[in-house]
């Protein structure tokens, strides 16, 4: 998986010189689903627990009909929401900062289409998975996510505990620089 991964095949799916099934079976299999030739059927055996749980079986994340009404695209639409969602703030934008060695430097707003929107959305999350989560079992991350949160309550406090009780920064004490009379 780790070289379907590559910035050159992210690069690909935004440039659209591969097909939504191509792009929806990445993002399959990083989430988890494996293709059980013998059955020619998806399970969803090792998916992330979460998602396994809202979809047992891969999402369209594209809409690869291609037919936006809401009846048809309401499924593929929800599901690329839930991909999006799973992706944190910080590695919102990171499609700018990875690609654009590559000369990738965004859409211009009169070009976004559907397609090229959840697209860019898709790769953004392969590029999260590839950077983030890619080579570690779900304890791993998710002691990961605990010793985060962890450091971040204790920032937290520390914070607080610098704060007057006037809600300002104290500021500690310093000696004066120079002598006064």
């Amino acid at each position: 998986v780790i070289e379907e991964l590559s910035n050159e095949n992210l690069l690909r799916i935004l440039k659209i010189e591969c097909s939504d099934l191509e792009v929806n079976t990445l993002v399959w299999k990083c989430l988890g689903y494996r293709f059980n030739a013998e059955n020619e059927e998806w399970t969803a055996d090792e998916c992330f627990p979460k998602w396994k749980e809202k979809f047992p079986q891969p999402p369209d994340l594209i809409g690869m009909q291609r037919t936006y009404s809401k009846e048809i695209d309401q499924p593929s639409l929800k599901s690329n929401q839930a991909l999006v969602r799973s992706v944190p703030v910080d590695n919102k934008q990171s499609l700018k900062t990875h690609l654009k060695p590559l000369g990738f430097n965004g859409y211009q707003f009169a070009e976004l289409t559907p397609n090229k929107t959840r697209r860019a959305q898709c790769a953004n999350w392969l590029l999260y998975y590839r950077e983030e989560l890619f080579g570690y079992t779900v304890e791993e991350l998710k002691e990961r996510r605990r010793l985060k949160l962890e450091k971040e309550e204790q920032e937290r406090i520390a914070k607080i505990k610098a704060m007057g009780s006037d809600g300002e920064e104290k500021e500690e004490w310093k000696p004066p620089v120079r002598e006064v009379y």
